[in-house]
């Protein structure tokens, strides 16, 4: 057998050196990596919370990796031109994607055909932070809990109006999974934006809203405003009296939230360097005291950790939007 190998090498040889020339490059690149700066390309305009995360991860992670990472923003159609430039960047570790649920785990079920294949098209790098949606009522409301809310829409069927920022955002899949697992019907009144659906809602010509915690923090302390619960996993850290939605109904979690994957094909040593400076960031006390005042609770964990998030999340989001009947060009 050894001798009939022998005697065949010659022939196959020709063909596998590329390959083996491939996997060699690829080796070297990974331990010299990196040796130039990194983009990091953020699929929002540029200002807000999402910017600040980027620009603060961008900046610990260059520390460690003695390169900068370079803060790009490419915003519109949903995140969908940021993802597609990433997807389709070379898989060398020097173009990343910051993430949120909309490009890997909502799109694929929002839109006919997309430029990207969010599975194929992407490894995970991991996870960064979460920003949870919350339930808030006008302080007028006679309830201040969840059970007690839910008892009341049902004793009032069409009352309640809750304030969205637009058809088909994630605060909008929120509410019908809410509505699905609780057995009530609320009337969704979409707005174009948080901004005017706040004022409204300030204004008294609406009686809830559900959106992230940011924008509300000052509303909330003043008294105008009361958190009913907040749908994150766990309590959320800013208001611990407040129960998560999930206490009540086991397994419920709607947030934005953010992490970091770079094009399909980039080597695992690459993506294990660069999740190992996405730890340091996550767990500098400096940095969790920053994005809390953000709403943002930091998270971590390994790119199969995150890899299986995005599964998991992909499956809730596409049964509701499926249910839900939304399908664009």
């Amino acid at each position: 057998m050894i001798k009939r190998f022998r005697m065949l090498l010659p022939a196959f040889l020709p063909a596998l050196l590329p390959t083996l020339a491939l996997v060699f490059a690829s080796t070297v690149q990974a331990q010299s990596y990196p040796t130039r700066p990194i983009r990091l390309i953020v699929p929002f305009d540029a200002g807000g919370p999402t910017d600040t995360l980027a620009r603060g991860a961008g900046a610990k992670m260059g520390e460690g990796l003695g390169q900068s990472v370079l803060v790009e923003n490419r915003g519109g159609a949903a995140t969908i031109i940021g993802a597609e430039l990433v997807a389709k960047a070379a898989p060398d570790g020097y173009t990343l994607l910051l993430t949120t649920g909309t490009a890997v785990s909502i799109n694929q079920h929002m839109y006919k055909k997309l430029p990207y294949d969010p599975e194929k098209d992407f490894v995970a790098v991991g996870k960064l932070a979460s920003n949870p949606y919350a339930m808030f009522a006008t302080a007028s409301q006679p309830f201040s809990t969840l059970k007690d809310m839910l008892a009341y829409a049902k004793a009032n069927p069409g009352k309640l109006n809750v304030a969205l920022p637009g058809a088909g955002t994630p605060t909008h899949f929120a509410l019908q999974m809410l509505e699905n697992v609780s057995g009530t019907k609320f009337t969704a009144v979409q707005y174009k934006g948080n901004a005017p659906a706040l004022n409204d809602l300030l204004g008294g010509r609406i009686e809830m809203m559900l959106s992230a915690p940011l924008i509300m923090f000052s509303h909330v302390k003043s008294g105008k405003l009361k958190v009913i619960a907040v749908a994150s996993p766990a309590r959320f850290p800013q208001w611990p009296d407040v129960p998560a939605i999930a206490e009540t109904f086991p397994g419920f979690e709607a947030q934005t939230w953010f992490g970091i994957m770079a094009p399909a094909g980039t080597p695992r040593q690459i993506v294990t360097r660069l999740n190992g400076e996405m730890q340091k960031f996550v767990k500098d006390p400096a940095t969790r005291d920053k994005l809390g005042s953000l709403g943002m609770v930091l998270d971590g964990g390994t790119p199969e950790q995150l890899a299986a998030f995005i599964r998991d999340e992909s499956d809730r989001w596409g049964k509701v939007i499926r249910q839900m009947g939304l399908k664009l060009e």
